[in-house]
């Protein structure tokens, strides 16, 4: 679940080009922050999906 997790930076365009760089350095020190998330593809989420519906109809 966890392979090809990819990390995403969101700048802000009003920021400075000196205040974009510190986020950029900033973010290069800590990749592995505890904001990072990981989103599911969406094969992934359809079977999760899938799994709920299924349980859903075994209980009703």
């Amino acid at each position: 679940m966890w392979q090809g997790m990819k990390s995403v930076m969101v700048f802000d365009p009003k920021d400075s080009q000196v205040e974009t760089d510190r986020k950029w350095r900033e973010w290069m020190q800590h990749k592995s922050a505890v904001g990072d998330k990981y989103v599911p593809t969406a094969a992934e989420t359809r079977k999760y999906l899938n799994k709920l519906e299924n349980r859903k109809q075994r209980h009703a």
